[in-house]
C-alpha cells in the first residue's frame, strides 16, 4: 500500500489480539448511568465484543426463521457503503485504490476506525442532526440563527453524549449568543404547542400532534395529556422585551420607525431581543377556550403532569421556575425507556438500513419487534456507551450484519425485518452533493469551512470588528431596564456603527468566509455542511431533495425530471464532466487503461470489469480526450453511482 492513504492504515493497524475472542460481557460490566462523566471511552476490544453479541442475536433470528446466513458484501461495496453512511461521500480515487488493493485481513476494521475518527464524520453527522432539529441559518424574517447552528455543529465535533445534548436543548434559556441551545425554542417562537409535539416525536417517538386539538382516536393520548405536557415549558418570553416594546411604540407613534434611529431600534429587536429566552417554565397552563371534554373547563389553569414514565406533577396554583429543567430531566431519565429506544432505533436504521421498528419515530415495545432480545440489548448498549452515538455506530459497523451483501427484497405489509442485507436506497441530497465535490476537489475535508463568527452585522455589513461581539452587545442591552436608557443607548450605538462603517473597521479577511446566517456562508465548492442551510432554490442540494427544515422529515429521495436535466446538461454536467480541473481528471494519468481504472475507482469505487474496460477503451479510441468525459458522464448517471449499496 504505497500511497498517501498508507500512513493512515499503518497508524490504525490493529494488534492481532483484537481479533481473538473477547468476552461478550466487557460492555455489560460498564458503569451505570449517572457515571458517564467518569467513564472512559469504550476501547476497541469492547466495541468488537459488542458487535459480536449483536451478530449472535441476529443469528438467532435466522435460526428461528429457518433462513441461511446472507453472503458478505464485496470489498468495493463495503468500501462505498461505509464512506457514504459515515462521512457522507464516495471515496477518492486514492482511498478506493488503497483499500481495494490491500491484502490486510483487518482492513475493514481499520476502515471503520479511520472513517469514524475523520472530519467527514462530523460533517455528515452534523447534517443528520441539523436536519432532525430543523436548523436553518435564519429564523423568521431573516433573523440570524448562527449561534444555534454553531452550537449543534460544535456538539457533534465534541461528540457530546446525546442525552446531555438533549437536556441542554430542552432546558435552554438566556441569550442565544451566549447559549446557542436556546435556538431550539426560538426556532418555534410563537408556536410553542407545535414545538412540544415535535419534541415528543423527535426524542420519545410519541405522536401527540392530534392531541393538540382533540383526544387521539387511535392512541391513549388525550387533549388534557398534551396540555399538561405543554405546561412544563409554558411562560417563555424574550428578555426585557417590554423595554424595547415601549421604545418601538413611541417611535411608531412619532412616525420615526423608518429613520436611521428607527432602523437601529428595529435591529436591536430582531437580532438582540428576539435571540433570547427567559422564563424557565411555569409548570402550569390555561386550557384553550374551545376545550371540549369533561376533565377540564375552557380557560381553566392546569398543572404540568407527565403521561408516562416517572410520574411528575407541578402546582397549578402558582408559577414554578424550573419547568424546563424538570421536563428535560424527565425526557432523558434512564427509566424513560422511550428516549433510549428511539435514538437506538434511529442509529440502527442509519447504519443497518432498516429500523428495529418502522417508522423510527413511533415507539413500540421490544416485544413488538422482530427480536425483543436484540432490541433490549441494543438499548442497553446505548445506555452503557453513555449515549455516545459515534461509538454506537462504530459497533454496528463492526458487525457482520452490516457487512452483508445488499438485498433487493421488499418487506410485505406487516412483515417484520430479519436484517438479511442492507436495502439499496438512493443517496440523500447531501451524500450526492458531497460525492460530486469529492470528484471535483478530492478529499472535501481539506476545503475551507464556514467557521463561526459572532461579529456584529448591521444592514449587511460587519461593524465594530475587533471592538464588540454580538454576545457583548446582548449583555450590554439586557442590562438596560428603562425605555429612556435604551433609546439613548440606541442613539449612541448608531453613531458608533456609522463611524465604523465609514472607516471600514478592522475587517478580518477570514471573517468574510465565516457564516453569519446566510450572509457569510460559502457559496462555491464545499461540503453541504459548509453551505447555506437549507440550500437556495435551484442548487443541486435543493433539486435532489434536501429538507427545507420547516417540517420534520421533509427531505426526499424521490427522483424527478429536474434532477435528470441537472445531471445531463445542468449543474452536474458543468461542475464535474466539463470541468477539466476536476480532481478525478488530475488523477487519471498514465496509460488508457490506467486512466479508465482511475475513473471507475473515483466514481463507482471499483475497478472496471473486463467487458467494461473493453467498451471504455473503444470509446477513448474513437473520441480521444472527449471519450474520458463521456465515460464519467455515463458513470455518474448510473443507478450504481446514485444508490447506496
Amino acid at each position: 500500500m504505497g500511497d498517501i492513504y498508507t500512513f493512515t492504515y499503518r497508524k490504525l493497524l490493529l494488534p492481532a489480539c483484537l481479533l481473538l475472542a473477547v468476552p461478550a460481557s466487557v460492555l455489560q460490566a460498564a458503569p451505570s448511568r449517572g457515571d458517564e462523566k467518569k467513564r472512559p471511552p469504550a476501547t476497541e476490544e469492547q466495541l468488537i465484543a459488542a458487535a459480536r453479541l449483536v451478530d449472535t442475536y441476529v443469528a438467532k433470528i435466522y435460526k428461528k426463521k429457518g433462513v441461511s446466513v446472507p453472503l458478505d458484501a464485496s470489498d468495493p461495496v463495503f468500501l462505498r457503503r461505509s464512506f457514504l453512511l459515515t462521512v457522507g461521500r464516495i471515496p477518492t480515487v486514492e482511498e478506493a485504490r488503497v483499500f481495494i488493493e490491500s491484502d490486510d485481513p483487518n482492513k475493514r476494521v481499520l476502515l471503520a476506525r479511520y472513517l469514524m475518527n475523520s472530519k467527514g464524520y462530523d460533517s455528515h453527522m452534523g447534517n443528520w442532526l441539523i436536519d432532525m432539529l430543523r436548523v436553518r441559518d435564519n429564523f423568521e424574517n431573516g433573523r440570524t440563527a448562527a449561534p444555534y447552528m454553531a452550537w449543534v455543529r460544535k456538539s457533534v465535533a465534541e461528540n457530546k453524549p446525546f442525552d446531555e445534548m438533549t437536556r441542554e436543548l430542552l432546558s435552554a434559556q438566556g441569550a442565544m449568543w451566549q447559549n446557542g441551545a436556546v435556538g431550539y425554542y426560538i426556532r418555534d417562537k410563537g408556536m410553542e404547542l407545535d414545538n412540544m409535539s415535535n419534541t415528543m416525536r423527535l426524542f420519545l417517538g410519541t405522536r401527540m400532534e392530534c392531541a393538540q386539538c382533540h383526544d387521539h382516536p387511535f392512541a391513549d393520548w388525550e387533549r388534557m395529556d398534551f396540555y399538561r405536557l405543554a405546561a412544563f415549558t409554558n411562560g417563555q418570553s424574550e428578555i426585557r422585551r417590554n423595554v424595547w416594546n415601549t421604545v418601538w411604540r413611541e417611535m411608531r407613534e412619532a412616525k420615526e420607525e423608518r429613520t436611521p434611529l428607527g432602523n437601529m431600534v428595529r435591529f436591536l429587536g430582531d437580532e438582540v431581543y428576539y435571540a433570547s429566552l427567559t422564563g424557565a417554565g411555569t409548570g402550569r397552563i390555561k386550557l384553550p377556550g374551545d376545550y371540549q371534554y369533561n376533565d377540564g373547563d375552557p380557560n381553566e389553569w392546569v398543572s404540568a403532569h407527565t403521561p408516562f414514565g416517572k410520574a411528575i406533577r407541578m402546582s397549578k396554583r402558582k408559577d414554578d421556575d424550573d419547568g424546563l429543567e424538570t421536563f428535560a430531566t424527565w425526557v432523558t431519565d434512564p427509566r424513560n425507556e422511550r428516549f433510549a429506544t428511539i435514538i437506538t432505533n434511529r442509529m440502527w436504521k442509519r447504519i443497518i438500513g432498516t429500523g428495529l421498528f418502522e417508522p423510527v419515530d413511533e415507539y413500540v415495545t421490544p416485544e413488538e419487534t422482530t427480536s425483543p432480545e436484540l432490541t433490549r440489548y441494543l438499548v442497553r448498549l446505548m445506555h452503557e456507551l453513555g449515549y455516545d452515538l459515534k461509538a454506537f455506530q462504530h459497533v454496528l459497523m463492526l458487525t457482520r450484519v452490516y457487512a452483508f451483501a445488499s438485498s433487493e427484497k421488499e418487506l410485505a405489509p406487516g412483515e417484520k425485518p430479519i436484517f438479511d442485507g442492507r436495502k439499496i436506497e438512493r443517496m440523500s441530497a447531501e451524500q450526492y452533493w458531497d460525492s460530486l465535490v469529492t470528484m471535483i476537489a478530492g478529499n472535501p475535508d481539506k476545503l475551507p469551512t464556514r467557521g463561526t463568527s459572532d461579529a456584529i452585522y448591521y444592514r449587511g455589513r460587519p461593524v465594530l470588528v475587533g471592538e464588540m461581539t454580538m454576545a457583548e452587545l446582548q449583555k450590554e442591552v439586557f442590562a438596560i431596564d428603562s425605555p429612556k436608557a435604551l433609546r439613548k443607548y440606541a442613539t449612541d450605538l448608531l453613531d458608533r456603527f456609522e463611524k465604523s462603517s465609514r472607516s471600514g473597521g478592522k475587517k478580518d479577511k477570514s471573517m468574510m468566509m465565516r457564516a453569519r446566517g446566510g450572509r457569510g456562508a460559502l457559496k462555491g465548492i464545499a461540503r453541504a455542511s459548509e453551505l447555506e442551510s437549507p440550500a437556495p432554490k435551484g442548487h443541486v442540494l435543493q433539486i435532489f431533495g434536501q429538507s427545507d427544515r420547516v417540517l420534520l422529515d421533509s427531505a426526499t429521495k424521490e427522483a424527478n425530471a429536474t434532477q435528470v436535466l441537472s445531471m445531463l446538461n445542468g449543474q452536474v454536467e458543468k461542475l464535474v464532466v466539463a470541468n477539466d480541473d476536476a480532481h478525478i481528471y488530475k488523477l487519471s494519468k498514465g496509460s488508457v487503461r490506467d486512466r479508465i481504472r482511475a475513473i471507475f475507482l473515483g466514481t463507482l469505487s471499483r475497478p472496471p470489469s473486463k467487458q467494461e474496460m473493453k467498451l471504455m477503451e473503444d470509446e477513448v479510441a474513437a473520441r480521444g480526450e472527449a471519450g474520458y468525459r463521456n465515460i464519467i458522464s455515463a458513470l455518474i448517471n448510473t443507478r450504481e453511482f446514485i444508490f447506496v449499496p
